[in-house]
């Protein structure tokens, strides 16, 4: 049994004709008519947040898309916070192409993007409003606000631009797309809100008390700038739809910048996790910083909300597999109490979940090459091309540091840095196939140095000290 006719979007994803005879999309998937859905395990994409790197995870998607494709795989979630939303919303609107299409079509668009596409430059008459506006901030002048340093207007003509809306909804509608979600983070609560667009029932909370839900018949602009609205860069973005979640918003990474926990909700079978740092845990600082700047300080808070968050979660995905779902050896006393409890509050029992993780090998590597960008492209006289850049780094402190390579990354909307960001995610991306030939993994020891190898009293003792921290959540 075949799946249901070709969707009636007129357009492709990137914004050009899709052929007559549709030869531009992928052939229509065996379909479970029960299920309502193509045959074969749901696949999630998981996409953080960090500005400009999402290069990164574009060029991960280009090697993984086709490879999944050739198994006869495809992903159908697409979850996403802050530029990973953005990525997120742009899969789901090629989801009628082949994957070989779809990543090309993403890949052009990158290519193309330029700072003045996401963000009004820092300098000129927009740094004098700045200015006027935070003294008026600090004199508590009536109506006068600073709401954030940068102007970030430009991203909405631009999200216009690089998204096909019209597709995104055909493609949930014929099935295509199980479910997109973007992360964004309420003012008035505090708490992540998943915006979904599925044509499935959409969960009304999340594992965590605070993870909330909001179904809307179709995503727009709006959700997708809310969950970029970086804390102090960008000013919060008003969202009008749901009704109920109308709110002021900010960048979903403040609360949420791995949607691990939301792909799972959604139905996700399988997850393809992309990071910006390796997965392992960190290791210490060889020697303190004795004069810590500013580049530093705003680096680690950066690295606090966007990158740890994304090591955490896979390290309690992990653990579940590994601890608190059923094995050849039986059930462990952790599973049992795991599996009572999650029963007592109406939930099914833990499942284990195949994951794919993508992540550079060698932790600050995205930022050694904003860095060397940076030396290349913006110093002397080169930086009097675009000053935003020289004049931010020489605020961040100046000189050399991987701290301010960090910061700089984010914003670095350069062609020579989305280009190389797409090398590194696709050698990344390439490297975890050539270490898994079958694609998934779920054990681990293999890649998160789980260990697994103690007495099983041990083991029992320890899942039950993270099913309790689970339980706390």
């Amino acid at each position: 049994m075949h799946g249901p006719p070709p969707s009636d979007a007129a357009r492709n994803g990137h914004g050009r004709a899709a052929d007559r005879d549709g030869t531009d999309r992928v052939p229509a998937p065996a379909w479970d008519a029960r299920a309502g859905r193509p045959v074969g395990p749901r696949i999630a994409a998981v996409l953080p947040g960090g500005g400009a790197r999402g290069a990164y995870e574009v060029g991960a998607l280009s090697v993984l898309g086709p490879a999944l494709e050739a198994r006869g795989e495809r992903m159908s979630i697409f979850c996403g916070t802050s530029v990973g939303a953005i990525n997120a919303v742009f899969l789901a609107s090629t989801a009628h192409l082949s994957a070989e299409k779809a990543t090309a079509a993403m890949l052009e668009t990158w290519r193309g993007m330029r700072k003045d596409d996401v963000i009004r430059p820092f300098l000129g008459p927009s740094l004098v409003a700045t200015g006027l506006r935070m003294v008026g901030e600090m004199l508590e002048v009536p109506g006068v606000r600073l709401s954030g340093l940068m102007d970030p207007s430009p991203l909405a003509a631009s999200l216009e631009r690089w998204i096909d809306w019209e597709a995104v909804r055909s493609n949930v509608r014929h099935g295509r797309v199980d479910a997109v979600c973007v992360i964004a983070t309420a003012l008035s609560g505090g708490g992540p809100v998943g915006f979904v667009q599925s044509g499935r029932p959409v969960p009304t909370s999340g594992p965590a008390d605070d993870l909330r839900y909001a179904a809307v018949d179709e995503l727009k602009a709006e959700h997708v700038r809310a969950s970029a609205a970086i804390p102090l860069l960008f000013p919060p973005v008003q969202v009008s739809s749901p009704p109920e979640a109308a709110d002021s918003y900010i960048d979903g990474g403040v609360r949420l910048n791995s949607p691990i926990a939301p792909a799972l909700a959604l139905g996700a079978e399988r997850v393809v996790v992309i990071g910006f740092e390796p997965f392992a845990a960190r290791s210490p600082m060889p020697e303190p910083l004795h004069a810590p700047r500013l580049a530093d300080v705003t680096a680690n808070i950066l690295d606090g909300l966007l990158v740890d968050q994304v090591a955490d979660d896979l390290h309690r995905l992990a653990a579940i597999n590994s601890f608190m779902v059923e094995d050849g050896a039986g059930s462990t006393a952790a599973v049992r109490a795991a599996r009572t409890e999650r029963l007592a509050r109406g939930k099914p029992a833990y499942r284990r979940v195949p994951y794919v993780l993508v992540a550079p090998e060698q932790r600050g590597r995205i930022a050694q090459i904003a860095e060397q960008v940076f030396q290349e492209r913006y110093t002397g006289w080169r930086g009097m091309r675009q000053p935003d850049l020289p004049v931010l780094s020489r605020i961040l402190g100046g000189g050399r540091s991987r701290a301010r390579g960090e910061l700089l990354s984010f914003l670095l909307f350069d062609e020579r840095f989305v280009e190389l960001l797409v090398e590194q995610g696709a050698a990344d991306a390439q490297r975890w196939l050539d270490r898994h030939p079958g694609v998934w993994c779920s054990d681990a020891t293999h890649d998160l140095h789980v260990d697994r190898s103690g007495e099983r009293s041990a083991r029992d003792q320890e899942t039950i000290d993270e099913w309790r921290s689970l339980r706390r959540r």
